[in-house]
Parts: structure tokens; C-alpha cells; sequence
């Protein structure tokens, strides 16, 4: 219970520090969200237009379903070679 609470104070960009640089956010906004570069560069900013803008409950949801999905392909990939 402890682990989850901490993952709730933490915001989505301090989770993602470890493959930030790797993934193409502007791919993962429009094809699993249908939103732009923008959107998403603003959720991890947690500002938009100056407002407090962070990732909802469902849009978490969907972003780790999204990089569960695009882990898996990677992983196929891999094992082809």
C-alpha cells in the first residue's frame, strides 16, 4: 500500500525518469491518445497556459496500458533477431 501512495505524490514525469529520453512522446500522444506533442509535453510540465495540468486517473490508465503495449512490440521485435 505504501509503494502506491508514493506513486501518487510522485508526478508522471518523475516516474518516467528512467526512459524519458527514449520513448517518442509525440508518437505515443497521437496514436494512443489522439492528442499532440504539445498535450503531453504540457501534462509532464504539470502547466498549461499557466494552469495546474496534470494526467487524470483514465489518462494514467491509458499511458501505462500504452507502454505496456509498446514494450511488448519492442520485445517481439527483439526476439526475431
Amino acid at each position: 500500500m505504501e509503494l502506491r501512495v508514493k506513486q501518487q505524490n510522485e508526478t508522471v514525469r518523475q516516474v518516467l525518469a528512467d526512459v524519458y529520453e527514449e520513448v517518442n512522446w509525440a508518437y505515443l500522444a497521437k496514436n494512443y491518445f489522439g492528442k499532440s506533442r504539445s498535450w503531453i509535453y504540457h501534462k509532464f510540465a504539470g502547466l498549461n497556459n499557466g494552469a495546474v495540468d496534470d494526467f487524470s486517473d483514465i489518462d494514467r490508465e491509458k499511458l501505462k496500458a500504452a507502454l505496456h503495449d509498446i514494450s511488448a512490440r519492442i520485445l517481439q521485435t527483439a526476439d526475431k533477431l
